[in-house]
């Protein structure tokens, strides 16, 4: 767009200095004649002579033939006068014009930076949902083409994400391992490690991501395991209790970063 304006400006002043060379009075021939109010006409076209007046034309080679040569002078210094002002105006309409597409393009400038900082803010939070001291947070975990969206607890105290196993049943997760873990309480219960192909979690990807497969007894709940430190140590955040949101912290905005999945 800018492209444009800029032609057009540099094809005026083209103009303007052609005009300067050969000014607007450089015409063949003209034509006197007085009308019977005894107005004085000039026109540069035999035609436009009335056919009552054409017995008194007058012809001049040049617009101010008829004038003596300080008139004549005068007369075209005012003509250049005004014609060097009409392409001033014009000039400045342009200037004008151009100042209004740059101010245009400044405030769409401004509207996509203000529209990238808002998506940007909102993939670097996450809204949660608190219940008494539980931070329920919203993950995607996917394994095997399936693709599941659960919550998960928040829990710094777990080393590992641990996921019930209906879930790891509907993921079709593999046992790598089984064995006991202790339980806040101490009490020891049997775990299976498994493995997900990644998950996401606001703004990060985690790949081929260590999980605690464990058997959850009792009635059913609104979350489908932990999110454990094998993930939070990689990341930094902040929550936001009035709000119920997590707000992610990260040196610059980026696509889902990559987290290494070991312990």
């Amino acid at each position: 767009m800018m492209n444009k304006h800029l032609k057009y400006l540099t094809v005026s002043f083209i103009i303007f200095l052609w005009w300067q060379c050969w000014p607007p009075n450089a015409y063949c021939e003209f034509y006197k004649y007085v009308d019977a109010q005894g107005r004085v006409f000039y026109v540069d076209d035999l035609s436009k002579v009335p056919e009552a007046y054409q017995d008194q034309i007058q012809v001049y080679r040049e617009k101010y033939d008829n004038l003596s040569e300080q008139e004549k002078s005068q007369a075209l210094q005012r003509e250049q006068e005004q014609f060097q002002r009409h392409e001033q105006e014009k000039m400045l309409r342009i200037n004008e014009q151009l100042q209004e597409v740059q101010a245009a393009e400044e405030a769409e400038k401004r509207r996509k930076a203000e529209s990238a900082k808002k998506k940007l803010m909102e993939t670097m939070q996450t809204r949660v949902i608190i219940d008494a001291n539980r931070i329920m947070v919203p993950v995607t975990l996917v394994n095997n083409g399936v693709e599941l969206d659960v919550n998960l607890v928040l829990d710094t105290g777990a080393s590992q994400i641990v996921l019930h196993r209906d879930v790891a049943q509907q993921l079709n997760i593999i046992a790598l391992q089984k064995g006991l873990a202790q339980v806040a309480g101490g009490q020891n219960i049997h775990v299976e490690t498994g493995q997900v192909q990644y998950f996401k979690v606001g703004p990060f990807k985690m790949e081929k991501a260590t999980v605690l497969i464990i058997a959850h007894e009792g009635p059913a709940t609104a979350y489908s395991g932990l999110l454990g430190m094998n993930f939070l140590k990689n990341v930094q955040y902040t929550i936001d209790y009035p709000n119920q949101l997590i707000r992610w912290q990260a040196p610059k905005p980026a696509p889902p970063r990559e987290l290494n999945s070991e312990n």
